[in-house]
């Protein structure tokens, strides 16, 4: 179980780096906003639509083969990046990187839920998005090395110090794969003579949650992949400031992750969830009203901290819902309506930033937001975990 939360770490160094500069990155090689748009959205749609198959045959063949592949995989795309730069390229390789990421989406929750149960696997999942975070915070800072190493070798671009990021990314989904190796699983049940098939039978739970995703989703590819380059763009800022920006949040939120539990022990997991959610998008709206970079950041680090910590609060709460069979479905599922709604969000997002303003995406994002809480809150705060 801690070797899995410990995978975390180097995932979210990945992620951390690629929050930085990633959008930015495809502007300064001369991608217009939708162009950049599809670049991005190659990599949710892949997750859309493999999720669920990857999340049926992890069930059925166990979950940890996949999780390795994911990694060896998305090492492979940041090389990809590294390498070439034309459209064609970028739009393959973001591809390549979805696919791996949905082979880890639909198994690292439903084996990290298979290692605990009750309220050791609420622990578990904190401490999993607490060591996601430092990695995330750990990624961010690493993300103003191309400032840094431009300084020192002035005959270098800052286009060609930011593509060596690149190699970081892909050094840290190796690094994840070498924790995974020594982690053991149960051998699942063999798949009976009708061969393989969804192992779903809450289905009125999934589809509520689902349902939930699809919204967190689609509001947050409005918004969520293009922060890096709202405030490039509209403040002018380095990527060194966005980086520690990013890296403050991320440092916070692991705290965040705790005071959630803390505060799901009191309160409950969703109403913890519905309230963090709906003070989240009051910060939401600040950021396009605020005049000047340092004020917007504020409101950026205290929405992040919001919207997200209790996040693991809310899945552990929702893998106890769920039977062990059909926790990989399930998850797979739930991921197929969040991706598929954020690439729709991250691309639209491209568009409207073209056609009506650079701020328009955040006020359509707070709408989706307000909506996916009231389902939420109607769907579940009934629900109890389920026993034994």
């Amino acid at each position: 179980m801690w070797l899995l939360v410990l995978f975390s770490f180097p995932v979210g160094v990945s992620l951390g780096l690629r929050m930085v500069f990633f959008m930015p990155y495809l502007s300064m090689l001369g991608l217009s906003e939708a162009q950049m748009g599809l670049v991005a959205v190659a990599s949710s749609a892949a997750m859309a639509i493999l999720a669920v198959p990857f999340g049926l045959l992890a069930d059925l063949r166990g979950r940890k083969p996949f999780l390795l592949a994911s990694r060896l995989l998305i090492a492979f795309s940041d090389l990809m990046f590294f390498f070439r730069s034309d459209l064609a390229s970028l739009v393959l390789a973001n591809l390549l990187g979805g696919i791996g990421a949905s082979m880890i989406g639909a198994s690292r929750q439903a084996l990290l839920a298979d290692k605990a149960r009750g309220a050791r696997r609420r622990r578990a999942f904190t401490a999993s998005s607490m060591a996601f975070s430092v990695g995330c915070t750990a990624g961010s800072i690493l993300a103003s090395l191309p400032e840094l190493y431009v300084a020192l070798h002035p005959g270098v671009g800052l286009l060609e110090a930011t593509r060596l990021l690149f190699l970081l990314c892909a050094l840290s989904s190796f690094t994840a794969f070498l924790l995974l190796l020594p982690v053991a699983e149960e051998r699942p049940r063999a798949a009976g003579r009708s061969g393989p098939r969804l192992t779903i039978m809450s289905w009125r739970v999934i589809g509520s949650y689902c349902a939930f995703q699809a919204l967190l989703g689609s509001g947050a590819g409005l918004v969520v992949p293009w922060f890096s380059y709202y405030f490039w763009r509209r403040f002018g800022v380095r990527l060194s400031s966005i980086g520690f920006l990013f890296a403050a949040t991320q440092a916070l939120l692991a705290l965040g992750s705790l005071s959630a539990y803390g505060l799901a022990i009191r309160l409950g997991d969703i109403r913890t969830a519905v309230l963090c959610q709906l003070v989240a998008v009051g910060l939401l709206l600040a950021i396009p009203a605020s005049p000047f970079f340092a004020l917007a950041a504020a409101f950026y680090v205290a929405r992040a901290v919001l919207m997200n910590m209790a996040s693991p609060v809310v899945k552990a709460f929702y893998m106890g819902l769920l039977r062990r069979e059909e926790r990989g479905s399930a998850s797979a599922l739930q991921l197929t309506a969040f991706w598929a709604s954020r690439s729709l969000g991250t691309y639209g997002s491209g568009l409207l930033m073209e056609a009506v303003a650079l701020d328009a995406p955040f006020f359509a994002c707070a709408a989706i937001y307000v909506a996916a809480s009231a389902i939420l809150y109607a769907a579940f705060q009934g629900e109890r975990e389920r026993r034994g």
